[in-house]
């Protein structure tokens, strides 16, 4: 499919842009006829902007944003000596206009967004102007790739260096023009996105004179801990992720296994680390997630399920938990790896692997949950409702999208609507909650979490919501960032899980 090749293109482009620009930075540094000090500055920008690249992702993941958090500040540091140096060029006549405007523009634009990025990864609280440029160009991304880049930190806009030089070879001008006009549209969707992104990153304010619904002792609230385990969980998550729990006082804590994982070793060692804080009252939730995605764009991997239902009869044996989702979201994460399989193919693989946990360990709830609500969500949520079904509790994905909290609202409007048209007895859970604190800012995460929970408390069959998820790691939407640092939604979380725990 085209849509599955968009990310893989846009990083091939990007790789020949930061290929381009280091090539580029060579032949400046060699021209006589430049300004000293403007070959002085291109030469320190292409020797900055491979490193900073790489600081840029390292420092996305909890994993390894600790160690290279003291020069996080690199790429956006860089980004601002390639707007410099295009305006340089710009304004002295270095390069025609038509080429060095476009240039100098989306540059700019890019450096801003950097900025703003990394003083949201420092702790700071940017105005939402600011913030609506960040969003500005997740939401470009989004368009450009795959609605994933509000969440993952993989893919970027690469800077370009204006080709101050005259240049060489027949194909010189047609290249530059190229670039050029590649720069040119990268800002014209950044720029498009603007309005919509400032209005987003607003929107969330709707939410912040919401109140909880009092639910004594029914109602459990917990986040979702470590990231996909395909073995034991890092010690660095174990310690951090603990550590979170131990801080909210979370009522839930969920993990995923993907099936490689669930080896007799890891799942031993993941059983010692959970008993360290399991009790009797917290409750654990596990999902046995999808495969790694295949890495050829349009690839499907085949739903193995054989491999899964023993996977499946493992975790459950080994790890009792109190709720599995034998898959997580069959039209979300699961429908990326495995396509958008028909309804029919996951209620047997459902029915096989409710039978599978059940005699494995009995007192286990089986679920899974909706997270596209479309068709075939609805007709999949009506079998799983049905009072014969081998489902014992019904269950939802929710999150922003990148109009903001309109993508959580249409996400909570669909749940009620599902609910309404099946009006089962069942439990109802919210098994993930996400929100964009990379994107949209801090502020955006704290609104929205608190607005999906006073959704949830405001509805009676529901029992249940986990947060996801405790840090950073294949994803920027954790309660904790990559830098170990609480984002402020921590607190506001605490605070529910007391006031419902202490609610008459």
């Amino acid at each position: 499919m085209i849509a599955d090749a968009l990310p893989l293109v846009h990083l091939l482009v990007s790789a020949v842009i930061l290929a381009w620009d280091v090539w580029m930075m060579g032949r400046i540094s060699r021209s006589r006829s430049a300004p000293r000090n403007f070959v002085g500055l291109t030469g320190l920008a292409g020797l900055l902007v491979l490193p900073g690249a790489v600081v840029a992702l390292a420092t996305s993941s909890l994993l390894y944003g600790r160690a290279l958090s003291t020069v996080a500040w690199l790429w956006a540091f860089a980004l601002v000596l390639f707007a410099v140096q295009a305006w340089w060029a710009a304004l002295r006549g270095l390069v025609p206009a038509a080429l060095a405007v476009p240039i100098a523009v989306y540059d700019t634009l890019i450096a801003i967004a950097a900025i703003v990025a990394y003083a949201v990864f420092a702790g700071a609280q940017p105005a939402e102007p600011l913030v609506a440029v960040l969003a500005a160009q997740s939401g470009a991304l989004a368009v450009l790739t795959s609605p994933r880049a509000l969440r993952e930190a993989g893919l970027f806009f690469a800077p370009v260096l204006a080709p101050a030089f005259p240049g060489r070879y027949r194909a010189s001008p047609t290249i530059r023009l190229a670039i050029a006009a590649l720069a040119a549209t990268w800002a014209g969707f950044i720029v498009a996105k603007l309005w919509p992104a400032a209005a987003a990153v607003h929107s969330y304010e709707s939410y912040s004179t919401q109140r909880l619904r009092e639910r004594p002792g029914d109602f459990a609230i917990g986040v979702k801990i470590f990231p996909r385990l395909d073995d034991a969980p890092p010690p660095i998550a174990v310690r951090e992720d603990l550590a979170l729990v131990d801080t909210i006082a979370a009522g839930v804590i969920a993990v995923t296994i993907e099936p490689a994982g669930a080896t007799r070793a890891a799942l031993e060692a993941l059983a010692r680390v959970l008993d360290t804080t399991r009790s009797d009252s917290t409750l654990l939730v596990v999902t046995l997630g999808a495969d790694r995605r295949p890495l050829a764009p349009g690839e499907r991997a085949p739903l193995d399920a054989g491999r899964r239902l023993a996977a499946a009869r493992d975790v459950a044996r080994r790890l009792r938990p109190d709720y599995m989702l034998p898959i997580g979201e069959p039209y979300g994460a699961a429908a990326r790896v495995y396509g958008r399989l028909p309804a029919e193919r996951w209620r047997d693989y459902l029915t096989r692997a409710s039978a599978a946990i059940h005699e494995a360990s009995p007192r286990t709830r089986v679920s899974y949950a909706v997270a596209r609500y479309d068709a075939r969500d609805s007709a999949l949520f009506a079998w799983a409702a049905a009072p014969g079904s081998p489902i014992d509790v019904l269950g939802f994905a929710i999150a922003p999208s990148d109009q903001g909290a309109r993508g959580l609202d249409a996400d909570m409007f669909a749940a009620d609507r599902f609910m309404r048209a099946t009006r089962s007895l069942k439990e109802h859970w919210v098994w993930s909650a996400a929100s964009f604190p990379a994107t949209h800012g801090e502020a955006s995460q704290d609104r929205a979490l608190w607005g999906a929970l006073a959704w949830a408390t405001s509805r009676s069959a529901m029992r249940g919501f986990i947060v996801a998820e405790a840090g950073d790691y294949e994803t920027t939407i954790g309660l904790r960032a990559s830098s170990r640092r609480l984002r402020p939604a921590t607190a506001s979380i605490a605070r529910a899980i007391r006031a419902l725990r202490e609610s008459p």
